[in-house]
């Protein structure tokens, strides 16, 4: 008697509502997907959430599950194989079928090149039962091999999950850049861009800034403080993760204190990049030293901060907007517009004030009319300020 084919109608209900672990998501939100005692992991593609449902890289799965995975490029399909068990991943119809007959349709699809698939359906098919840790948090796919149970695991596992945080931060953060530097390239080929910088933030300005900024589609460059960054953590984790860029600009924003010696400037950077960790989960190498790196910047300071790993970047356009408390909007406006016609390659230099925020439309404005980009300051890039004139 053929066996009965039948639709097998997945509900959400069935599937633990698991978190993402997509590129612009904070590192707050990561799932870490565990089988038994194993941390599972993921390069280049990471778990997705897709209306509850948890969707894993299959190829990364199969080998904890020991599972045998063939790819039949005929048919387009995954076959996945255990003892006289098969689920098919059909990529053309995307859709799930197991030998049993069952069927889940818009179940499969391609991510970054790598098949996904539902992770608690496909464990629980080849003999795991799927638990969710709230610690970590952790989606963990166990037969009877576990050595420790639910409660114990994320104590077991939390050092590897803190170092798996980095290396996946630091991946996305490597694929970020590396597009930027592309579209800087392109930029570059094609028309004229425009460094937009504002010192001294985050402050109360910051989020008018950024929406500001939205507005004329501008990305910028935000150099910050450390009490600062400790103060505003969400408004630095939101226009990071709007695309603009974040630099350090020290603890003290004083000149008697930073520049006490070469050791002094390079502490209060790292002290100042030790906050941006703890409230992004990444790191930065971009600096600018208060007040600019002239005249206090001197060889050893320089060589200093180059061994620490940073890039020192100046401005070669001064908007003025921090020589007082009344300055007006106008003024810094005219600033802007008289020195950047006269650079290759404009470095604005603005601050987080009233004034600014009531004085950046209208730069915009004219950067646009102008046919200039404003775009991110990348991390690879060779740095401009004023002891490398070659802007």
């Amino acid at each position: 008697m053929k066996k009965y084919i039948f639709v097998f109608i997945l509900l959400i209900m069935m599937f633990i509502p698991f978190q993402s672990f997509g590129a612009s998501e904070s590192v707050n939100n990561f799932i870490y997907i565990v089988v038994n005692d194993d941390l599972i992991s993921f390069h280049d593609t990471y778990p997705i959430v897709r209306k509850g449902i948890t969707y894993v890289p299959i190829g990364a799965l199969a080998e904890y599950l020991n599972i045998e995975i063939r790819w039949d490029q005929k048919s387009y399909c995954v076959f996945l194989t255990k003892n006289d068990q098969q689920i098919v991943l059909d990529l053309s119809s995307k859709s799930l079928f197991t030998k049993e007959g069952q069927i889940i349709t818009d179940s499969v699809f391609l991510e970054n090149n790598h098949t996904m698939a539902p992770y608690k359906f496909i464990a629980n098919y080849f003999g795991y039962q799927v638990s969710y840790i709230g610690e970590g948090p952790i989606a963990r796919a166990k037969d009877e091999s576990l050595s420790v149970g639910d409660d114990e695991l994320f104590f077991m596992l939390q050092n590897k999950i803190l170092k798996e945080k980095e290396r996946i931060l630091g991946e996305i953060q490597k694929k970020k850049e590396a597009e930027a530097q592309r579209k800087e390239l392109l930029l570059r080929e094609k028309g004229k861009i425009v460094y937009i910088t504002f010192d001294d933030g985050p402050t109360i300005y910051t989020e008018k800034i950024i929406h500001i900024l939205d507005q004329y589609h501008a990305k910028a460059t935000f150099f910050m403080l450390s009490g600062r960054i400790k103060t505003y953590k969400n408004v630095v984790r939101k226009l990071m993760g709007e695309g603009h860029a974040v630099g350090l600009h020290g603890v003290s924003h004083n000149a008697k204190k930073i520049y006490k010696s070469p050791n002094t400037v390079v502490s209060e950077m790292n002290s100042c990049n030790t906050s941006l960790q703890e409230a992004t989960g990444t790191k930065t190498n971009l600096i600018r030293v208060p007040y600019g790196s002239a005249p206090y910047m001197t060889k050893p300071y320089r060589k200093a901060v180059e061994i620490a790993g940073y890039k020192m970047w100046d401005w070669n356009v001064d908007s003025r907007d921090s020589l007082g408390k009344n300055i007006s909007p106008s003024v810094v406006i005219r600033n802007v517009k008289n020195q950047v016609k006269k650079q290759k390659t404009p470095i604005i230099l603005l601050h987080e004030r009233s004034t600014t925020v009531k004085a950046l439309p209208e730069i915009l404005k004219y950067l646009k009319e102008n046919g200039y980009t404003p775009i991110p300051i990348s991390k690879t890039q060779q740095p401009i300020n004023f002891w490398n004139r070659k802007y």
